[in-house]
């Protein structure tokens, strides 16, 4: 197994809103400028992918993917291979996935009917959009995005610990109950706590596991549902307070600084015309997309 290589250039590059789709070869793409430190998706469509770390080599045949989180350290090699590059903002995918970092290099089993679903899809999109970009694409993100969730989730975590089975569990559960719960202004920690039966320390260790707070979440996971809220709504059937208010917000002036801080735009900038597709979230703009169900 060879260092590293050097990053390439993609040979195309598709930008879905917060997500990027690169189509490579030879090796991993160069990140786009701006991009934040998250997970790379990778599928080998022609060829094979080897990879390593410690001296531990593993390889992935075209076909099947792996998810990459921080490359320190890690080792890979590309050679002769085509292949698709996904790449996920770190709070997008530990937002929906949980315990993410789990399932990184490979250390479960994928299941084979999803895999072949995913990789399927994402090949279409690159043949489809190589030239053109689609619609909508803030749109088609989040539907990818729930499709990376669903494969992801779908993996055998049969080897794991049960402690560990117990925890993740819990904390789909957890994510679940905010979500059918977002709308409310008035949920809060002390309230998760108490339909989970846990105490509230143990409630922020678990979500200190993902290097995020009880309130920074329910903030993204609001924001989220807004910005879907927007994307869906180009005439202007709700109004900006009125989305606001839907997710939980309580002052719109609020929820205004929060989107803009959010996804640097402000929410009149993420509906788009009848005639024009939506404002691109800018590269690196921290966003949660659905959490996923118990």
């Amino acid at each position: 197994m060879h260092d590293r290589v050097p990053p390439t250039e993609p040979l195309h590059r598709i930008r879905l809103g917060r997500l990027v789709l690169d189509v490579a070869a030879g090796g991993l793409p160069a990140p786009a400028a701006g991009a934040d430190d998250g997970y790379l998706l990778v599928v080998p469509v022609e060829g094979r992918l080897g990879f390593g770390r410690g001296g531990r080599a593993r390889t992935v045949e075209a076909g099947e993917y792996v998810l990459f989180g921080r490359l320190d350290g890690q080792s890979v090699e590309a050679a002769g291979a085509r292949l698709l590059v996904l790449r996920i903002p770190a709070e997008d995918l530990r937002g929906r996935v949980v315990s993410v970092d789990d399932h990184v290099e490979r250390r479960f089993p994928a299941n084979e009917r999803m895999t072949r679903l995913l990789v399927g899809l994402l090949g279409s999109i690159a043949e489809l959009f190589a030239d053109h970009p689609p619609p909508t694409p803030e749109a088609l993100a989040t539907e990818l995005l729930s499709f990376v969730a669903l494969a992801i989730g779908a993996e055998d975590r049969g080897a794991t610990l049960a402690v560990r089975n117990a925890r993740y569990r819990l904390r789909r559960r957890i994510f679940d109950y905010i979500d059918r719960n977002l709308a409310d202004p008035e949920l809060n920690p002390r309230r998760i706590a108490d339909e989970a039966r846990i105490s509230l320390s143990y409630l922020y260790s678990l979500f200190s596991d993902d290097d995020t707070t009880v309130g920074q979440f329910m903030q993204s996971r609001r924001l989220q549902r807004a910005y879907e809220i927007l994307v869906a709504d180009p005439k202007k059937h709700l109004t900006v307070s009125e989305i606001a208010y839907q997710v939980g917000f309580k002052n719109v002036s609020h929820f205004s600084r929060s989107f803009s801080r959010h996804f640097g735009m402000a929410p009149r900038e993420a509906r788009p015309e009848p005639t024009r597709p939506a404002a691109p979230v800018r590269a690196g703009a921290r966003a949660y997309t659905e959490a996923p169900l118990a």
